[in-house]
């Protein structure tokens, strides 16, 4: 298993409200499993942190190929705008027309609310945990009208 640390904030352009020395933003990790690779996201995707999020998402679908998988594992992130869901959805499009499996693993309470409020079906099922993503567990509830597994 290998990693690979992204340090995706820009310090440079730090917002006037955080503290000296925080780093705003998206940072993320990527973990090598076999044909799979878990995208490990912390911190917010926002207006701020969108292109490097679209950057992100786009450098890990290009390293990926088929029959390939791509986890992301949003249990890091503080919050996630509904532009940033759309990204995701993209990707998952263009990855399916690869034959390249693009999951997301996700609290139901942030990122299960805002695929089932864009209708974004190409995001579902949304999995419990980096695991059940791995093993394509097959959805066994509901919630706000969206799928979950686990």
């Amino acid at each position: 298993m290998s990693t690979a640390l992204h340090g995706l904030s820009n310090p440079t352009r730090q917002p006037a409200d955080e503290p000296e020395g925080s780093l705003p933003g998206l940072n993320a990790t990527v973990e090598r499993r076999g044909n799979a690779a878990i995208v490990h996201v912390h911190g917010e995707v926002d207006a701020y942190t969108l292109p490097t999020w679209r950057k992100l998402l786009r450098e890990v679908v290009t390293a990926t190929v088929a029959p390939g998988s791509i986890v992301i594992d949003t249990g890091g992130l503080g919050f996630m705008a509904c532009r940033s869901m759309l990204a995701l959805a993209e990707e998952a499009e263009a990855c399916r027309l690869r034959n390249v499996r693009l999951c997301v693993v996700g609290s139901p309470l942030v990122v299960t609310r805002i695929v089932a409020l864009l209708d974004l079906e190409a995001l579902q099922p949304i999995y419990a945990s980096v695991e059940d993503a791995l093993a394509g567990s097959v959805p066994s509830g509901g919630s706000l009208g969206g799928r979950v597994a686990g």
